[in-house]
């Protein structure tokens, strides 16, 4: 690996003469080929295994289902059976006379001994019409004994009945069958009642003839042929089972192949669901097929990676070999060497005909016209440097020249500027007089306009203090009448004072009317009650009567403090106005003085103004012929400077050529260097 420095500066990293390359076209289009075959091929195979297990479900279910109903059906097989024996003993004149005598020794030794018989038979009962027992032997206590009337009931006019109870023992199937004679004409008297344990060895006897595993949930226990089966989960599928009205089918997949669980509600004798009864299967064909179809694919992914080094090893030798070949020489060209070398030899001798081969016979051709191009470019900077340095010190005695005619040009424009100055010196103070001569009668004109304005503004000042002196009086006559009006006001304060002395006397003199009528009413006894409440009310009036009036003493006092004090401020301001009203008054006299002294400078300040008005013409007359003479000078100025301007616009042009063609030598031999890298 080396790092190659381009003739613009870059640098490039190349390994055994070749540019690295971030991403080659071959895996590109390996990439490519692949996934037009892998992508579709997989979306192909994903469908159908899915499609297939959607199908193998769909059988395992129905046939989980047909399971189930074969299951329903043994059930009933099994009752059928159970019934027959029960019918045979219950079709007996024997035993119906028996019961109509109520033999029961004879019922115990024919009917009862059919449990020694029928070793299935968990126990026989005979009973009544009601449901009441003549007669039982158990292998084991079920207790039945109590729900033997309802399942009589349960009967109606039935002669027989076949059906599911829970007992103390767990689930049991029940036959029951009315006694009568062999011919079924006798009235029936009596019934007989044979029991069988729901037990493993009952659905060992279903599983034997469906080849599936049975369970069976009656609300409390499970019984099942799976000794695997987990019955913390009994309850929860109880309930799915009984709100749904259709079987459930629950489908797994496990090691040991499709597992599918059925269940279905379990009704008993009187009709009402108590669990359900589930069957459970495993089948290897869903396996055995999805074992064959991921053997199928992982050959024929095999296959595929196959084909795809095959394609890869391909479009190496014809694609990527000769790209990094080619991109090799571009990096070797790119760094300035344009000499043949032994990978431009192997480029040349190329016979491809396609896409490559041309872009191959186009870095050929490009190589050598670069090389050419170098070649004409180094020999061109050397002459063209040449001519720039001769013409360079040519502008330079140019400009030497045309700054000897500029100097002189200089030295003409500073007499000239100085004759300028002296003209412009006397024209400014023939033009200082006239500014002055004319801010002199400004000043008078702006003079006599204020004494005017003064003295309007005395006139005005003296009427609004006539004006003042009225309002000054008016507002002392104002302040006498409210000082009086106030003084009523502290009159009319003393009288509430007295009217609220009155009104206290008369509070004291109720408080103690009130409390002789509460020692009266004490007096009165129980008469006097109603009086007790009286005089309380009558006091409590009082004592707030004596509290507002002592409130309205304080706010009176209050009152007269602030009428003190209002007049005590009324005749201050009186005194304050009358010593304004002198003051105003004195005010106007000095007025009038100033309104005289105001015409006497109007008159002074009027002379002035004709003065300066005479001094300002003859200012104007001198200052007329100096700007003549100043006007012949600022034109010979102007035609000097022209003159100078315009050579030193020479001498800047002829400076800039020497300058462009200094520059441009050093240009020509700077691409003289550049191309002086190039290897040719």
């Amino acid at each position: 690996m080396a790092c190659v420095e381009l003739i613009d500066g870059t640098k490039v990293v190349v390994q055994k003469g070749r540019t690295i390359m971030r991403q080659s076209i071959t895996a590109k289009i390996l990439v490519t080929i692949l996934s037009t075959l892998i992508v579709p091929l997989s979306i192909a195979g994903f469908w159908f295994y899915y499609d297939l297990q959607k199908s193998l479900t769909t059988i395992e279910a129905e046939r989980g289902v047909s399971n189930l109903k074969a299951a329903h059906e043994m059930f009933d097989f099994v009752g059928t059976q159970l019934a027959s024996t029960a019918k045979t003993n219950a079709y007996w004149a024997e035993h119906h006379e028996a019961i109509a005598k109520g033999d029961t020794d004879f019922l115990e030794d024919s009917v009862l001994s059919v449990i020694d018989v029928v070793v299935s038979l968990s126990s026989v009962y005979v009973a009544d019409l009601d449901g009441d027992v003549l007669a039982k032997r158990e292998h084991q206590p079920l207790n039945l004994d109590g729900q033997l009337p309802q399942m009589v009931d349960q009967m109606g006019n039935e002669m027989s009945l076949t059906g599911l109870v829970r007992s103390e023992r767990g689930l049991q199937m029940v036959t029951l069958s009315k006694v009568t004679n062999e011919e079924g004409t006798a009235q029936p008297n009596g019934v007989l009642i044979f029991t069988r344990d729901v037990n493993e060895k009952f659905l060992e006897t279903v599983q034997e003839v469906n080849k599936t595993d049975v369970t069976v949930y009656d609300g409390e226990q499970v019984v099942s042929t799976n000794k695997s089966y987990d019955q913390s989960k009994a309850a929860a599928l109880g309930l799915q089972v009984k709100a749904s009205a259709e079987p459930q089918v629950l489908s797994t997949t496990s090691n040991a192949g499709q597992q599918t669980e059925s269940a279905d509600t379990l009704v008993d004798i009187y009709g009402q669901p108590i669990g359900f009864l589930a069957t459970e299967t495993v089948s290897q064909t869903g396996a055995q097929l999805r074992e064959k179809l991921l053997f199928t694919a992982a050959v024929a992914g095999v296959l595929l990676l196959l084909i795809g080094g095959l394609l890869a090893a391909l479009f190496y030798n014809s694609l990527s070999r000769p790209l990094r070949r080619l991109g090799g020489e571009m990096a070797r060209v790119a760094s300035g060497d344009l000499t043949d070398s032994k990978g431009t030899e192997l480029l040349a001798g190329s016979k491809r005909q396609d896409e490559i081969g041309e872009i191959t016979q186009a870095f050929l051709a490009m190589n050598e016209g670069l090389r050419t191009l170098a070649k004409g470019v180094h020999e061109g900077s050397y002459h063209l440097s040449e001519n720039s340095r001769e013409f360079a010190a040519s502008t330079e005695e140019a400009r030497g020249s045309l700054q000897m005619i500029a100097a002189s040009a200089e030295d003409i424009r500073s007499l000239v500027d100085r004759t300028f100055e002296r003209v412009g010196e006397a024209a400014g103070h023939l033009d200082t007089l006239s500014e002055q001569a004319q801010t002199i009668s400004g000043h008078a004109e702006a003079a006599v306009q204020a004494a005017g304005q003064m003295k309007a503004a005395a006139g005005d000042g003296q009427l609004q203090v006539d004006r003042s002196i009225g309002t000054m009086q008016v507002i002392s006559q104002s302040s006498q009448e409210s000082e009086q009006k106030v003084l009523a006001l502290q009159t009319v304060a003393e009288e509430i004072i007295a009217m609220v002395d009155q009104i206290k006397a008369i509070s004291k003199q109720t408080g103690m009317l009130a409390l002789n009528a509460s020692i009266e009413a004490a007096r009165a006894g129980e008469h006097g009650r109603g009086f007790v409440i009286v005089a309380s009310e009558v006091g409590k009036l009082s004592d707030q009567t004596r509290l507002t009036t002592e409130e309205i003493e304080v706010l009176v006092e209050r009152i007269k403090h602030s009428v003190l004090d209002v007049c005590e401020t009324t005749g201050l301001l009186r005194h304050r106005l009358e010593d304004g009203a002198e003051a105003v008054q004195a005010t106007g006299s000095a007025f009038v003085e100033i309104l005289r002294h105001i015409g006497a400078v109007e008159g002074q300040i009027s002379q002035i103004r004709r003065e300066a008005g005479k001094q300002e013409a003859i200012t104007e007359t001198g200052a007329e012929a100096v700007f003549g003479v100043k006007e012949m000078a600022s034109e010979m100025v102007a035609s000097v400077e022209e003159t100078t301007a315009a050579t030193e616009e020479m001498v800047a042009m002829v400076h800039t050529i020497a300058e462009n063609s200094n520059s441009l030598a050093n240009l020509a031999e700077e691409l003289q260097e550049d191309a002086g890298k190039f290897k040719m």
